[in-house]
């Protein structure tokens, strides 16, 4: 064959599509194009019910606003008669009596600093102001008395305190 033979067969014999290219197609006639635009789409689409999700869960999220308002401690034999008891995570100190228990505040009403307890009655080591066992202002900067919180027991006969319930100083909680 003479080379404008060849050139002529060349021109004749048609170049194979890409359909008809076994390196360019798969098993089944699909395209290297239309397979990876599958991915494509697929990859976008995932991309967007994750991102769809993450909104979902982040307006329905269990959201928390501060300390817990109710705080269970413990049975009544924890408490002596007579004896101040400091709950730290509830910040009250709660008294067992002759007439009931109760649950006093540990919050200073001057800034909310922590009291403690010191000789017969109370300390805030923030700025020096006093509280007698009753928790009235004794001496300092605090403008008024310690709060009281509505004591109850429950279903199980343990003592719960709320602090969204402030009680007068003089309400007990009745225990036989």
């Amino acid at each position: 064959m003479s080379a404008s033979e060849t050139a002529s067969a060349a021109k004749e014999s048609p170049k194979p599509s890409s359909k008809e290219d076994p390196k360019l197609s798969t098993k089944e006639g699909t395209t290297r194009r239309s397979l990876l635009l599958g991915i494509g789409w697929a990859t976008l689409g995932l991309g967007t019910l994750e991102s769809l999700w993450s909104t979902i869960r982040f307006a329905r999220a269990p959201v928390s606003y501060g300390a817990p308002l109710k705080w269970t401690l413990g049975t009544l034999e924890r408490f002596a008669p007579g004896v101040a008891v400091f709950f730290e995570k509830a910040r009250v100190f709660v008294t067992r009596e002759r007439r009931g228990v109760r649950a006093m505040s540990a919050v200073c009403t001057h800034l909310g600093c922590t009291v403690r307890r010191e000789g017969q009655g109370f300390l805030c080591p923030c700025h020096g102001s006093r509280y007698d066992e009753e928790g009235h202002v004794v001496s300092g900067p605090a403008p008024k008395s310690l709060a009281y919180y509505h004591l109850e027991q429950d279903k199980r006969g343990r003592l719960v305190v709320d602090l969204a319930r402030p009680v007068s100083p003089e309400e007990r909680l009745k225990v036989g």
